[in-house]
């Protein structure tokens, strides 16, 4: 969204209300004023909707209306619908719309058909909001009965309207927003006009020289209501920009923001190498729940660099990345699939050398962790031979593991590598190469080397083989077996008894 026009925007009628010109009434507030809506509802032939049916389905609507939101909707129904109300809603563009009046805060474009595979009626309709120009994601609604007609249309309103507001300062690193409509009473909590939760886009109106106002998207940026204090909502910041809110612009400009919500569409991505302009395929993108959720894989850009990214369960902002060798990140930053039909081209650097350095160390990472399985394999044979006493085998055991790589070895390779990845940063002024990611790798591999690539545990068993060597060689003779000796003479004078003989 970035456009100029002559007309002073609502949105920025409402940051002056509380500033009247001189001699003039005070305008409302911006936190009581209700929105004025109009309805435009068309439908197909086939929903069978006459004037009789859509008569009672406006008045059953508006009675829901009035009893679960209250008078922060000002609904006016137009007896003519907007040709923008038709089947090729999904398809129009802010500029398409025609007719509308200015003074109406929000128009509501809805097209009634019926389900070819069910034949349940169906609603589709797209929101505008008349101080952004903001053509709102393409919102969808089934009613499983003539019965629920109403009350699904009015579930379908609660899902097309998003609340505007002005960004009024920032505290703790929190953005607070003042909503329009906010401070009047809600009918129920159904019916509350912003609440925990609820999305915000944030828009910057700048004022040019000619008085003219360019109305600009702040890319990539999502406020999220944390709490809500009377009028005031609380909200984090999701961006990929270190200081999206920033004031320090040259023209005179205002933040407003408006909610939004995900519709039914895929958000269609296209990646281009920003230098070629030519497509990113082949790379991998990942999504996790802001702000921190698990992350999964979301697929590969194709030959054409595109990708589609559907609604999630969460149906709320999500963070991207666009990986590298599935590790080395080119991109990253917030998004809400949904939000959008239309396909959004994102300019990234490849970064062919850090990714070149990336892949070898993804290398050299998997000939370390299967070096700590083996050791470790090794190590737990050696621990149950020696407790058991098997020293052969210990020894065996031993001679194995001596003839494994060394750490040093693990270690040459990766100073060598780093050494080369700096002196090639050094080198090459057009691309980068050693980024943050890949010097956290360099980091890692050296403290997985350090940290599992000791041979404490092998010089202990060898130490123990030593050990039970010596003992054995230092065995006392006096355990051995003596030799058999001759029995010793008589003293001399002494004679034997002679033996008696048998009788003759």
């Amino acid at each position: 969204m970035d456009r100029q026009r002559p007309l002073v925007p609502l949105i920025l009628l409402l940051a002056l209300a509380t500033c009247p010109a001189r001699g003039e009434e005070p305008a409302t507030a911006i936190e009581n004023r209700p929105y004025r809506i109009a309805l435009h509802l068309a439908s197909d032939p086939a929903a069978r909707l006459d004037e009789r049916r859509r008569d009672e389905l406006v008045a059953r609507w508006l009675e829901m209306v009035r009893r679960f939101v209250g008078p922060a909707w000002a609904i006016e129904v137009a007896a003519k619908p907007n040709s923008l109300a038709n089947d090729g809603l999904e398809r129009a563009k802010a500029e398409d719309v025609r007719g509308h009046d200015p003074a109406v805060d929000k128009a509501w474009f809805v097209w009634a058909s019926v389900d070819p595979a069910t034949s349940d009626l169906v609603f589709e309709g797209r929101e505008y909001d008349s101080g952004t120009r903001w053509l709102g994601p393409l919102q969808r609604r089934a009613a499983l009965s003539p019965l629920d007609a109403p009350r699904a249309f009015f579930l379908f309103t609660l899902d097309l309207f998003s609340p505007s507001a002005l960004i009024v300062g920032q505290e703790g690193g929190r953005a607070l927003l003042k909503v329009q409509g906010a401070a009047i009473p809600a009918a129920s909590d159904l019916g509350a006009i912003v609440a925990k939760g609820t999305t915000f886009i944030p828009i910057r109106l700048v004022t040019m020289r000619d008085d003219s106002i360019r109305i600009t998207r702040i890319a990539f940026t999502y406020l999220a209501a944390e709490s809500i204090e009377g009028s005031i909502a609380r909200c984090a910041i999701l961006s990929a920009f270190r200081d999206p809110l920033s004031q320090r612009i040259a023209r005179p400009n205002t933040l407003a923001a408006l909610g939004i919500k995900p519709g039914g569409s895929p958000l269609q991505l296209r990646f281009v190498d920003k230098s070629t302009k030519g497509p990113a395929a082949g790379y991998t993108l990942t999504e996790r729940p802001a702000p921190d959720g698990p992350a999964r894989d979301v697929g590969m850009t194709d030959r054409s660099g595109r990708i589609a990214v559907e609604p999630g369960p969460t149906r709320g902002v999500v963070k991207l990345r666009l990986l590298a060798g599935d590790s080395e990140p080119l991109a990253e930053f917030p998004i809400m699939p949904g939000e959008s039909g239309e396909e959004r081209e994102i300019a990234v650097d490849p970064l062919p050398l850090a990714s070149k350095y990336q892949v070898q160390l993804d290398a050299l990472r998997d000939s370390i962790v299967d070096q700590v399985a083996l050791r470790g394999r090794l190590e737990r044979l050696m621990e149950s031979r020696a407790d058991g006493e098997d020293w052969e085998a210990l020894e065996a055991l031993l001679k194995e593991y001596n003839l494994l790589p060394s750490p040093g070895s693990f270690a040459e390779a990766l100073k060598k590598l780093k050494d080369e990845a700096v002196k090639t940063s050094y080198e090459s002024a057009k691309t980068t190469v050693l980024t943050r990611h890949l010097q956290a790798e360099f980091d890692e591999i050296q403290g997985l080397i350090d940290g599992y690539l000791g041979d404490d545990a092998s010089r202990a068993f060898g130490e123990a083989l030593e050990s039970h060597k010596k003992k054995q060689a230092e065995k006392p003779a006096a355990n051995k077996p003596r030799p058999l000796e001759a029995p010793p003479l008589p003293p001399p004078g002494q004679e034997k008894a002679a033996a008696p003989q048998p009788p003759g």
